[in-house]
């Protein structure tokens, strides 16, 4: 009988514990806050992009690929965090790895996204990603302060609240 009053004790604080921590890390800090790389990448848009493009507003950055499951399972989420929090202030960016972007406007047309997509083919834009999906928070300065590797629950209300907080306690007027 004591064991189980301690088994049921230890799983009810360790599934407490867990579940406060991975409420926390949402996204893991980046405590450097290193200036994100340059790039100059082809958008859907058919124009080439700049990172000083972004500048000015948090962006989500989202390395993925249309034959990453976890990344099309991710899709719908960062749509839907997009539609809700899209502003001067935010928004989010795919950054496709994989093959062309025949493959991209096939995927779309099952999977409509509104947020801008950029093609990068020669895995030319080197973040640290190590594996897919893989997401950064840019800040307006254009600091890499948030990353999350693997998929991510982008449309809860956690999240959302999440971002929001970061969006509310930067000071945009410092970039006047």
């Amino acid at each position: 009988m004591i064991k189980k009053i301690f088994a049921t004790t230890f799983l009810t604080l360790f599934l407490g514990i867990n579940t406060l921590y991975a409420n926390d890390m949402l996204m893991d800090p980046m405590p450097a806050a290193k200036p994100a790389p340059e790039f100059s990448l082809m958008g859907m848009d058919g124009k080439i992009h700049t990172l000083d493009d972004l500048k000015g507003k948090f962006v989500l950055v989202n390395f993925w690929a249309t034959w990453c499951n976890p990344c099309k399972v991710e899709m719908p989420l960062l749509e839907k965090l997009h539609q809700t929090l899209a502003s001067d202030k935010f928004t989010v960016l795919g950054l496709h790895v994989g093959p062309g972007p025949e493959n991209i406007e096939k995927f779309q047309k099952l999977m409509p996204m509104s947020f801008p997509v950029y093609v990068d083919m020669e895995l030319e834009v080197n973040w640290g990603v190590p594996g897919l999906p893989t997401t950064f928070l840019m800040n307006p300065e254009g600091r890499l302060i948030y990353r999350a590797v693997g998929k991510r629950e982008f449309a809860s209300e956690a999240m959302v609240n999440f971002l929001k907080s970061e969006i509310n306690k930067f000071n945009f007027s410092q970039l006047d």
